[in-house]
């Protein structure tokens, strides 16, 4: 269950934020729980999901705007886990396994720009 939170208790608490606009990455996303959302006065803002001890996701209208990427690069990864994703020939456990791998290389690139 996803708690309510502030923008500022998540930038006070994460120093390395990965911002995502809304949908731009439901599929690699999609074995993921939220741990934490943020509203405003028009309502919802976006969710957080932690990555490792040190990240976080933000996805939502109103995301925090964090570590700079380049679209293409998180497009091409998305587009990789709705393949996997929408595979009806894989077993669910090997989907979620793919897909996780898939959202840790791309939050490594983020990360660790060359």
């Amino acid at each position: 269950m996803k708690f309510k939170t502030s923008k500022k208790n998540i930038k006070n608490n994460y120093y390395q934020i990965i911002g995502i606009g809304y949908c731009q990455a439901q599929y690699l996303l999609h074995y993921e729980d939220p741990i934490a959302y943020s509203a405003g006065i028009y309502g919802w803002s976006c969710d957080y999901y932690k990555i490792n001890s040190n990240a976080i996701i933000s996805t939502g209208y109103n995301s925090i705007n964090g570590l700079k990427y380049k679209y293409e690069l998180l497009d091409e990864y998305n587009k990789k886990a709705e393949k996997i994703v929408c595979n009806n020939s894989l077993e669910w456990e090997d989907k979620k396994h793919q897909v996780k791998h898939l959202l840790a290389e791309f939050v490594q690139l983020v990360l660790n720009p060359e």
